[in-house]
């Protein structure tokens, strides 16, 4: 099992939500469906990666689904950008890394292809390395193919410092009746610890 990761979640989708805490699952996405549009390019040189690479390249990287995750749950722009300004929640959760591929993202540019260097990890190596403009998510990601959700064990929720007195309420009842193991922390609590 990894270490605790995060999902920062905002609650505008609430049973998207459910669905994570009721089926402990995290939805793989296609890389091009991402927020990054930098997202799977590579730099190759001119006559140095052939037609049947690219297309080959092109074909994995269309198979491949992933799920992104952060190894911090208290990072304010993560909060500010993916929770609806702190209304939301940050999920932790632990994968099974012995059935998933687990890969840190690298924040050092985009890869370069070659024909010498091509083999089967590429369009995951391709997708674990993003412009470092992205370095504060601190990014690890779960690839799968195949299927469209990865398996997860839910450890905690974060509540977000501007969720609302309802909302706050409402997740509690939920987690008790769902799953009383997981713990309920207020971002405060992680924020400045």
């Amino acid at each position: 099992m990894t270490n605790i990761l995060y999902k920062y979640r905002s609650l505008d989708n609430f049973k998207n939500f459910i669905d994570i805490i009721l089926k402990n699952r995290l939805y793989a996405a296609k890389y091009k469906d991402l927020n990054d549009p930098m997202e799977g390019q590579y730099y190759y040189r001119t006559g140095e990666l052939d037609r049947n690479i690219r297309d080959r390249l092109a074909e994995e990287k269309g198979e491949l689904r992933l799920c992104s995750l952060s190894r911090v749950n208290n990072n304010e722009l993560m909060w500010s950008h993916y929770t609806n300004g702190q209304r939301g929640v940050a999920i932790g959760l632990r994968i099974d890394d012995t059935q998933y591929t687990v890969r840190p993202i690298q924040y050092n540019g985009l890869v370069s292809i070659r024909n010498q260097n091509f083999n089967d990890q590429t369009a995951i190596e391709i997708l674990s390395h993003k412009l470092e403009v992205w370095n504060y998510e601190e990014e690890e990601r779960v690839f799968v193919q195949d299927r469209h959700y990865i398996e997860v064990q839910v450890e905690e929720i974060i509540l977000g410092r501007a969720m609302s007195n309802s909302d706050i309420g409402l997740i509690r009842e939920l987690i008790e009746k769902i799953n009383p193991e997981i713990r309920i922390i207020r971002a405060d609590t992680v924020m400045n610890g």
